[in-house]
């Protein structure tokens, strides 16, 4: 089977007029099907650009990356942001929901995306139940939410297109550690039944949660 997402000699190089800066220096590794993977590194060493890659929310300046066998230095836009929406699924910090649009609609926004037209409220009521969202909630707005329950929400929306990898930017940082600990708990079993899931962290403690960690420094893998 190809990995979810491989990555051949990949060097990203940002030009600025005070010189250029190397952010990602010769990276190589693979992630398989149904991983659970901490990326860990100092503030700096080109997380946050491995996990835009990873994304396809930027392309390599030389070297390969596949998502599922597909390359994706050659992809146009177009066909870029079809990868993103059909099998990837994206959980931030901040969560970045949508204030004025209601639980079910804030989860069904990727499917209308995808589809152009009427959403299935079903699948979007499928995924809340299995994020465990109180469904007394699912009318309210994301301001009358706590912190724990917009993740869930997060998670639920980044689910409802049955994504191949999920990608996740440090989604815990703005929860306290009980509830904090109640997402990973979560994420650990989604992983369970079969999804892919990297997470940025810089909290050694979520990367107890994981399979194995790569860890990053000054744009390399640290060996």
């Amino acid at each position: 089977m190809v990995p979810a997402i491989q990555f051949k000699d990949v060097v990203k190089v940002y030009p600025l007029k005070a010189g250029d800066v190397t952010a990602l220096d010769h990276i190589s590794f693979e992630v398989e099907h149904g991983e659970f993977i901490a990326i860990m590194g100092p503030s700096g060493s080109g997380k946050s650009t491995l996990l835009n890659m990873m994304g396809c929310l930027d392309t390599p300046t030389t070297g390969d990356i596949f998502i599922s066998g597909i390359g994706v230095r050659s992809m146009s836009d177009t066909e870029l942001t079809n990868l993103r929406r059909d099998r990837i699924g994206f959980i931030f910090q901040y969560f970045n929901l949508f204030p004025l649009l209601n639980i079910i609609e804030n989860v069904s926004f990727p499917q209308m995306l995808k589809s152009q037209k009427r959403v299935d409220e079903k699948k979007a009521v499928e995924v809340l139940r299995a994020v465990q969202l109180e469904e007394r909630l699912y009318t309210h707005t994301p301001l009358e939410l706590s912190g724990g329950q917009q993740q869930r929400v997060a998670i639920a929306r980044a689910l409802i297109n049955d994504p191949d990898i999920l990608l996740c930017d440090e989604p815990t940082g703005n929860l306290d550690s009980k509830t904090g600990a109640s997402i990973l708990d979560l994420m650990t079993e989604l992983n369970r039944k079969g999804s892919t899931i990297i997470i940025v962290t810089h909290d050694p403690r979520v990367a107890e949660y994981t399979d194995r960690t790569i860890r990053i420094v000054d744009g390399r893998i640290a060996e």
